[in-house]
């Protein structure tokens, strides 16, 4: 997985009061917890959305007045109206735990179906994954070449390599339906062979 640097200062002022100044002043107001860790503190507003606003998921490497802890993004809040980070919370571990992160699938190759006039539906656009972080990869990629019209993929079907998908084995991650266009094909195909016979 990518990392990502990103600075914060611990913080006293608690509550909704302080969360506001601290707002208006262009920062949010953070907190960081596990692997025996429990830190409030706030991170400028710009750096933050490098590591929110991207298609990557990233290690945070959170430097707090000279401390340095790999965390993850657990969880964010967000303004409902501007969609600007109202509060991000952050997953201390140590090297050699096991993290559950969410990743994103990387559809690879050109589904037979789809070339046959089929469209590609995708039901899922990321898996839980857990592992080391170091066996963590960027992205978990699915091998849709084969996956023929009425075919799809679920998560049994995907492998990754020193980890493992923790999300129900039968949950789909995509298929192949049929269009207008490929039913007429199928058709064409049909009518070719009676006409064979």
């Amino acid at each position: 997985m990518k990392t990502f640097e990103l600075t914060g200062t611990k913080r006293e002022d608690l509550g909704t009061k302080f969360a506001k100044i601290v707002r208006k002043e262009g920062k949010v107001p953070c907190i960081v917890y596990g692997n025996g860790k429990q830190i409030n503190f706030t991170v400028d507003q710009k750096a933050l959305n490098g590591a929110v606003f991207t298609p990557n998921v990233y290690i945070v490497n959170l430097n707090i007045d000279g401390e340095v802890i790999k965390t993850f993004i657990k969880d964010l809040q967000f303004h409902p109206v501007t969609d600007e980070v109202m509060h991000a919370d952050f997953y201390a571990f140590a090297d050699d735990q096991e993290i559950t992160v969410k990743l994103p699938f990387e559809f690879v190759g050109s589904s037979v179906g789809v070339k046959a006039g089929g469209k590609m539906k995708i039901a899922a656009r990321k898996a839980k994954v857990k592992g080391l972080y170091n066996n963590l990869p960027e992205t978990v990629k699915v091998d849709i070449s084969d996956l023929d019209l009425e075919q799809s993929i679920s998560v049994k079907d995907v492998k990754v390599e020193n980890c493992k998908l923790v999300d129900p084995q039968d949950a789909l991650i995509c298929r192949v339906v049929p269009t207008r266009a490929s039913k007429a094909v199928a058709k064409g195909d049909d009518d070719d062979k009676k006409k064979k016979k």
